[in-house]
């Protein structure tokens, strides 16, 4: 079914441009040009859910007056989750949102809802999570099916009009969800109920401090191995087709560079860089990248440009630059900010949020050309020379026209200034074309990025211009998208400040603040950041298990409160308050700690998923190799030795815990709790032979409902060491007990440490 499925989807991009009779605009206006129909929508400011606002469908945004009703009516809710620039969302709005018929069905048996996942990330990683499990994928549109409280039990993406083979049609699906919500709502109410415990599961109550894992280096190297193993050596990237540019991967690796001058590493991200800068996921004419490559090549691309790819995109060119003075990247930069500059800059100083991938309902038109548009343009000699360069004289390569890349990479450098003269020409053309949707929010977090990839390219190229914009977009967030209590707002669209602020918020517009301070060393930018900082751990730190929340803990009509800690698109909230806590200093360290050992396991099992949370491990490793960093003592260590026979030593550890703390005795009583551990150094010739590790206390505390085991104040461990077989004792080589223990409190654990202890055998 679903190899039936993809061949499905691929026929429907092979043919967009046939769309329903219903699906044509002046299907839903009356003969004088008014619309026919206008739902609550209108009201809303982001172009994605203005694009619905003249549906049939009677839609709600998200809020109290649909779920109110939602309840009132025992009705079940049709969740539709998308954004601008997402090419199925506006197929879904054409084809099936646009209908009439369909429409009439969804308004008598649904509450329906439409979200944009910008606005409300919070609600669109709830209800995502539920539809990958629940189908094993997911995509936007994302369509769940909600209880009256909320809860999901049935999900899809992209739904067609009508009834396909082995995919059915949204009417089909309408039908068939609502007969079981009346006949046998008990099941789907117990099944909704299940699948919102496994989603907290997974997004929150799968991460704590308990299921402790070292912070040391076999985290980073693991990660390392881990991009070492999916790099793309033909064509540089990380895994095969669609082609993502993976920013927090390349930092990550020069990171590593900087620390262990691995030229292997830096050739990885070089490459890679090329690659995607000479091929057509890199608009060769406007600057910028749209968000993916179809292929694995970086030839064709999705065509939407976002801007947060752009602004940590910027910022990585710009760190290889700075690494390799190679002026390729520097151009790459450069061009990016002039992109966000000319199209991607709000008169009020913030950037906007995203440029669509089609127009006219077809993907990538403003951007591709044909042979006899450029030689119309350039004239027939100009024509020849500039297909040369841009790849346009080996024949169409999307749909008959040609996405321009440069076959012959930073070979071809000379030549692209030769022909720079043409590139104005064409994108003074473009202009003159139909332009994409421009999504004109301004939302906090992206604009953290943008600030922070300016700040670095004044501190860098020492652009003047730079520092300004970066300055006046800062200046613009803390004047304007805040609340009268001084708290952060989400977005800003067409003069409104919306939406609760996220952790995302404030992690990535502190960042974008130190990057200010950083280039300036101005100190308000400081303070600023510091500020704002405290109010992010007053609103989003755990104090249970640490790590940061999502979401405040009073937002509303939440079925969970997730933690979000995973990278996508942009690198996770967590992991970049780690790396800003880190930049403070002492008085921060204990929450960067804490979050990186709540996530360090799931850093481990998965380090694709945390990338940039390596990145803010490795600098905190390399600050703690650099000038050396410990926790307190809380436990000290006395030995004493006496020889058995020979070749065996009776040992007797004595340790000291400090009042108010506890080790966790061997067994602990819990699978997940680090017990206390003796080894002993391999390089000697001895072994242990047995350890009699004494019965903790059972007792329970704050941060577990199950009992564990414990060690308090003073106990004795007796164990016995033997030489090993068929080896002598070496006086030379020294003997340590390595003891490794968690201490923790009544509240909170500390990182596992282990404390060597020297033997004098005699």
């Amino acid at each position: 079914m679903k190899n039936t499925i993809q061949k499905f989807l691929t026929c429907l991009l092979l043919l967009n441009t046939i769309w329903m009779a219903n699906a044509d605009e002046a299907a839903l206006k009356n003969p004088d040009g008014s619309w026919k129909w206008t739902n609550r929508l209108i009201h809303e400011t982001s172009p994605y859910l203005l694009l619905h606002a003249h549906n049939p469908v009677e839609w709600y945004p998200w809020g109290d007056e649909a779920l109110a009703r939602a309840k009132k009516e025992n009705k079940l809710i049709f969740l539709s989750v998308g954004y601008s620039t997402c090419y199925w969302c506006h197929v879904m709005e054409r084809e099936v949102f646009s209908n009439p018929e369909i429409a009439a069905v969804m308004n008598e048996d649904f509450i329906n809802i439409k979200i944009d996942r910008e606005e409300r990330p919070d609600l669109d990683e709830i209800y995502m999570t539920a539809t990958q499990l629940l189908i094993q994928r997911g995509g936007w549109p994302n369509s769940v099916f909600l209880t009256p409280d909320l809860k999901p039990f049935y999900a899809g993406t992209y739904f067609p009009p009508t009834d396909m083979p082995g995919r059915p049609g949204f009417p089909t699906i309408l039908d068939a969800v609502h007969e079981a919500w009346v006949t046998r709502e008990a099941e789907v109410i117990e099944s909704a109920s299940q699948i919102s415990d496994t989603i907290e599961l997974a997004t929150s109550r799968g991460f704590t401090a308990l299921a402790a894992t070292p912070l040391d280096r076999s985290l980073t190297t693991a990660a390392l191995d881990y991009l070492r193993t999916t790099y793309s050596h033909a064509y540089g990237g990380f895994g095969g087709a669609p082609k993502f540019p993976s920013p927090a991967n390349l930092e990550f690796l020069l990171s590593e560079y900087e620390r262990v001058s691995d030229e292997s590493l830096l050739k990885m991200v070089t490459y890679t860089l090329d690659m995607m800068a000479y091929g057509g996921m890199y608009d060769q004419i406007g600057g910028g990248f749209h968000r993916y490559s179809v292929d694995a090549k970086w030839l064709v691309p999705h065509f939407e440009k976002m801007l947060y790819d752009n602004a940590q995109l910027a910022k990585v060119y710009l760190h290889t630059y700075q690494l390799t003075q190679e002026d390729r990247y520097r151009r790459i930069a450069e061009e990016i900010f002039s992109f966000i500059f000319r199209e991607m800059t709000a008169p009020e100083g913030g950037f906007y949020a995203a440029l669509d991938a089609e127009t006219d309902a077809e993907e990538g038109k403003y951007y591709v050309w044909t042979a006899d548009e450029i030689q119309k343009i350039l004239g027939k000699k100009g024509a020849a020379r500039f297909a040369g360069v841009y790849g346009v004289d080996k024949g169409p390569n999307f749909e008959g026209n040609n996405v321009l890349y440069v076959p012959n990479g930073a070979a071809a450098e000379d030549t692209l200034k030769e022909v720079e003269s043409a590139r104005e020409k064409l994108l003074t053309t473009r202009f003159d074309r139909e332009y994409p949707l421009l999504d004109t929010k301004i939302i906090v977090n992206w604009n953290g990025l943008m600030i922070d990839a300016l700040a670095y390219g004044y501190q860098v190229l020492g652009k003047e211009r730079y520092l300004i914009a970066a300055s006046k977009a800062a200046q613009f967030i803390l004047s304007t998208l805040k609340k009268p209590d001084g708290e952060l707002c989400h977005t800003y669209t067409a003069g409104v400040v919306k939406q609760d602020v996220y952790l995302d918020d404030y992690a990535f517009f502190v960042h974008g603040l130190l990057g200010l301070y950083q280039a300036t060393g101005d100190k308000e930018w400081l303070n600023s950041a510091k500020r704002l900082t405290d109010a992010m751990i007053q609103l989003f730190w755990d104090d249970k298990n640490g790590g940061f929340y999502y979401t405040k803990a009073d937002a509303k009509h939440l079925i969970v409160r997730t933690k979000k800690p995973y990278d996508s698109a942009i690198p996770s909230g967590n992991a970049v308050a780690v790396a800003n806590l880190l930049t403070f200093g002492t008085d921060y360290q204990r929450y960067a700690e804490e979050t990186l050992q709540i996530f360090a396991k799931s850093m481990s099992q998965s380090p694709s998923s945390f990338m940039y949370m390596h990145f803010a491990l490795n600098r905190y490793l390399t600050a703690g190799e650099e000038v050396g960093t410990a926790i307190p003592s809380f436990v000290s260590a006395t030995v004493e030795v006496n020889a058995k026979n020979k070749g065996i030593y009776d040992v007797m550890l004595q340790l000291d815990i400090a009042t108010g703390w506890h080790i966790n005795a061997n067994p602990a009583g819990q699978d997940n709790l680090i017990p206390t551990t003796i080894t002993v150094n391999t390089e000697t010739s001895l072994e242990i032979a047995d350890v009699a590790y004494p019965k903790g206390r059972s007792t329970r505390f704050e941060f577990s409902s199950e009992s564990l085991n414990v060690y308090e104040e003073s106990l004795t461990i007796p164990l016995r060491l033997k030489q090993k077989p068929n080896t002598k004792h070496d006086k030379n080589v020294p003997i340590t007990l390595q003891l490794t223990y968690q201490l923790c409190n009544e509240t909170e654990c500390l990182l596992p440490q282990t404390l060597e202890i020297p033997l004098e055998v005699p």
